[in-house]
């Protein structure tokens, strides 16, 4: 009598040791998986699961490439701000010399020189570089941003 009161007692404990076991694996997981939101359906969130960079697994290289797509597109501000003040030095320039009546004069000749000067500066071409990429303005520009770094882009190559 006193052995068929333990066995239930016994069984109830083994499934509850297994039930732990299994939560723990579990929760090692669940701790790396996040919902962003938003519907698949639409391109947008979806659950990230980062059980193997998390764990010291195998480090994934599409991760590392995305990211690095993902900074060379993001708009520096610095790099917007030094191309804002070159085209408003361009406007300038540009507004002088067209006030000179004879364009072969030395004051336009002067002015055309230091227009060349101002585009092909070092600084303002890295600038625009990491300003574009594939050949137009990188994501995070406003309109009017994008269209300063186009008209400054074919300035650059009128010189």
């Amino acid at each position: 009598m006193f052995r068929l009161a333990v066995r239930p007692f016994l069984a109830r404990q083994q499934a509850a040791f297994s039930r732990r076991i299994v939560l723990s694996q579990t929760a090692k997981f669940s701790d790396n998986i996040t919902y962003s939101g938003g519907q698949a359906s639409e391109g947008q969130g979806g659950f990230y699961a980062a059980f193997n960079r998390a764990s010291g697994g195998e480090k994934h290289d599409e991760i590392d490439d995305t990211e690095a797509k993902r900074r060379s597109l993001l708009a520096m501000a610095a790099d917007v701000q030094k191309i804002s003040s070159v085209m408003k030095e361009l406007e300038t320039l540009e507004g002088l010399l067209q006030r000179e009546s004879d364009p072969t004069t030395g004051r336009s000749i002067e002015i055309k020189s230091s227009i060349k000067k101002l585009m092909t500066h070092p600084e303002v071409l890295q600038a625009l570089d990491r300003l574009e990429t594939e050949g137009g303005p990188v994501w995070g520009l406003s309109s009017e941003e994008r269209d300063m770094i186009v008209e400054a882009r074919e300035k650059v190559n009128e010189c």
